[in-house]
């Protein structure tokens, strides 16, 4: 197993938290939906190497996709909570300022 330093906010976080956030009974991101996202099959590489993502095969064909493990559910709980900490920086924009809903 490698070790990997994930920060908040990375690019791995962002996987990780992308597929921590999915409902557990349909958890699980395609190879070519994580490269569509985040362009980047070397840090999906890296987190399975890690053991903080593994790939799970589909039940009657080929294929499958990747989900978080126990250790990846962990990290990115712990990751998230020290995100949500920080104190915001800068100011939202708002509706005033040409956001849109």
């Amino acid at each position: 197993m490698v070790t990997l330093r994930v920060r908040p906010n990375s690019r791995y976080h962002k996987i990780l938290r992308k597929l921590c956030d999915m409902p557990k009974p349909v958890r699980g991101i395609s190879d070519a939906m994580l490269n569509r996202a985040f362009a980047s099959p070397r840090s999906v590489q890296e987190l399975a190497q890690a053991g903080l993502i593994r790939q799970r095969g589909w039940h009657d064909g080929p294929g499958g996709v990747w989900v978080p493990t126990a250790e990846g559910e962990d990290l990115c709980a712990k990751l998230s909570q020290e995100v949500d900490r920080e104190p915001q920086t800068g100011r939202r924009r708002g509706i005033a300022d040409g956001a849109s809903i």
